[in-house]
């Protein structure tokens, strides 16, 4: 069995070229995005381009980081409720994405986005919260996304006091 230190070091040590390159492509498509916009031509072929970028990479690492968490225990249960939690959040996203895209091309009105918006994060956040205590009770040791980035803060801290 993995202790809770070791799963910490697993998920946040990430490969250095991935992460260039999914930053490098959303820069690319960001730039191509700006740049259909700012030419005035095809502004929704621009926000698909915005949309997509962003995106496509936070899709890639929420993948990623799901496949790292289902090397941590082989109980069934767990790996299910893994990949559900990892399947949610990704639909999350581009549900979000997907609100924002029928805002801006005039399908919601504002009052109508803020709404459904505001109930697809609540409704994320009490099932990340569900998952996570039924994770909990069958892995003592599972890693929570409020721990990770709570030890990515100390870590970040300490590395500031070195200096």
């Amino acid at each position: 069995m993995v202790t809770r230190e070791e799963r910490i070091e697993q998920l946040q040590k990430r490969p250095k070229k991935g992460v260039f390159r999914l930053l490098w492509a959303a820069a690319a498509g960001l730039g191509l995005g700006w740049w259909i916009y700012a030419n005035a031509s095809l502004p929704l072929l621009a926000l698909f381009f915005f949309f997509t970028m962003t995106a496509v990479p936070f899709s890639f690492i929420t993948w990623q980081k799901t496949r790292t968490l289902l090397t941590f225990n082989d109980n069934r249960s767990y790996q299910r409720l893994i990949r559900a939690k990892g399947v949610i959040a990704i639909a999350m996203l581009w549900g979000m994405l997907g609100l924002m895209f029928g805002y801006v091309s005039g399908f919601f009105a504002l009052s109508m986005f803020s709404g459904l918006s505001a109930t697809l994060i609540a409704g994320m956040l009490v099932i990340e919260t569900w998952l996570d205590s039924r994770l909990l009770r069958i892995d003592h040791e599972h890693v929570t996304d409020s721990l990770l980035g709570f030890t990515k803060r100390e870590r970040l801290k300490r590395s500031w006091d070195q200096k």
